[in-house]
């Protein structure tokens, strides 16, 4: 028995080149019509007179980019072993020195609420200027053993004074 290798003819592929062609330059066409190229942007080197000249004014400072931003304080509270406020510590993350309040809410809220008064005359100067200050932002560092019911006393105290952005976080670094 000898086996016969069939031979098959060959098969050419019909492909309508044609219609291809056909949409690839109607969608070459639609790009190059729609295609709206923006402006170039450049730098133009200009000298521009005094402004007291133009205006016959006198010119104010500059305000400084840092009064724009919101002022941001932090009130760390440390536990007790019992569980208790121990310790209550009020600074400004502008570098002002630390305010120790002893272990009492009231003090806190009396601190907060003489905060929350100078930021809104610092927010009401700049408003006459014409620039927006946001709200002042408190963070709560509060200590591991505290309970819950402590936390809750100076988070009331943060919202009493007028604080309406409220945050609070782990006083040990490593927990955050």
């Amino acid at each position: 028995m000898s086996s016969r290798r069939s031979v098959t003819e060959l098969v050419e592929p019909d492909l309508p080149i044609t219609p291809m062609l056909d949409m690839s330059f109607q969608l070459l066409a639609f790009f190059i019509l729609t295609f709206r190229p923006s402006p170039t942007e450049g730098q133009i080197a200009l000298r521009l007179p005094p402004l007291e000249s133009m205006t016959g004014q006198e010119i104010k400072e500059p305000l400084d980019v840092e009064d724009d931003k919101p002022a941001r304080f932090v009130v760390q509270v440390t536990a007790s072993d019992k569980g208790t406020i121990e310790k209550i510590t009020l600074r400004s993350e502008l570098g002002a020195d630390d305010k120790n309040l002893g272990a009492d809410p009231a003090a806190l809220l009396k601190e907060l609420k003489g905060l929350v008064a100078a930021e809104t005359k610092r927010r009401e100067a700049a408003a006459a200027r014409g620039t927006k200050i946001p709200p002042p932002k408190l963070t709560i560092e509060i200590g591991n053993k505290l309970l819950q019911a402590p936390v809750v006393q100076v988070f009331d105290a943060a919202v009493q004074a007028g604080f309406t952005d409220v945050s609070t976080t782990p006083l040990d670094r490593e927990r955050r």
